[in-house]
């Protein structure tokens, strides 16, 4: 069986090819979402890959760092961008050095890829500062597109062998970020129009400390 970690080695072995037109509507999203974080201030991009958002936010005036599971990965962001720190592995790892020492945190298409979700959310809340910025993009699932999905390509979107593993609407989304201590305060879409939306856009606040989930709990946060 491949690991989660050989899975994403795998992935990334030509990041050279890797394009994705919803950058620079990302990057649109982002320029209005830290519109208020100053300059200087220390962002990480949880799931980083070939590191263009890290550079993005160098050239925004602050200071970027970048973590993500693939060696690979990492390995070419940091010829591409060598001012640049990266750390290769998972983000529960950085816990330990870098808690409470970022002012802001992104991750792009990254919580649906992830068994270990309330692990995910725990570590980047500690890894931020009180009150630090947390945004984060995953694929949308309203009501109408799901109707849709399920009536003509059920098969395909939920694709057993595929790279997503969970699925979230705005209500799941805003509970658990809530259980893990972060106050969301705009969420939008982009990449098709609502009711549509390719991906949702949240950003959110870290307003207290959180807690892990004890084992058995699971689903009692909704």
């Amino acid at each position: 069986m491949t690991s989660i970690e050989q899975y994403y080695e795998d992935y990334w072995q030509g990041p050279e090819a890797y394009h994705d037109p919803s950058t620079p509507a990302r990057q649109r999203l982002l320029k209005v979402a830290f519109s208020t974080l100053p300059r200087g201030s220390r962002v990480l991009d949880v799931g980083c890959g070939r590191g263009e958002f890290c550079h993005f936010f160098e050239t925004q005036g602050y200071r970027a760092f970048g973590t993500d599971i693939s060696n690979a990965a990492v390995q070419y962001a940091s010829k591409a961008f060598p001012d640049i720190p990266f750390h290769a592995g998972p983000v529960e790892s950085m816990v330990q050095e870098h808690g409470d020492s970022f002012d802001a945190v992104f991750s792009s298409e990254v919580i649906e890829h992830l068994f270990d979700v309330p692990g995910y959310l725990l570590a980047i809340n500690r890894l931020l500062k009180p009150n630090g910025l947390f945004v984060l993009t995953t694929p949308y699932h309203g009501l109408t597109k799901n109707v849709l999905i399920d009536l003509f390509g059920f098969a395909k979107h939920y694709d057993p062998f595929g790279q997503h593993i969970r699925f979230f609407d705005r209500k799941g989304l805003t509970k658990c970020l809530r259980t893990f201590g972060f106050t969301p305060f705009r969420l939008t879409g982009y990449g098709r129009p609502w009711p549509l939306w390719k991906s949702m856009f949240v950003a959110a606040r870290k307003t207290c400390a959180a807690q892990p989930l004890k084992f058995g709990t699971q689903g009692a946060y909704v």
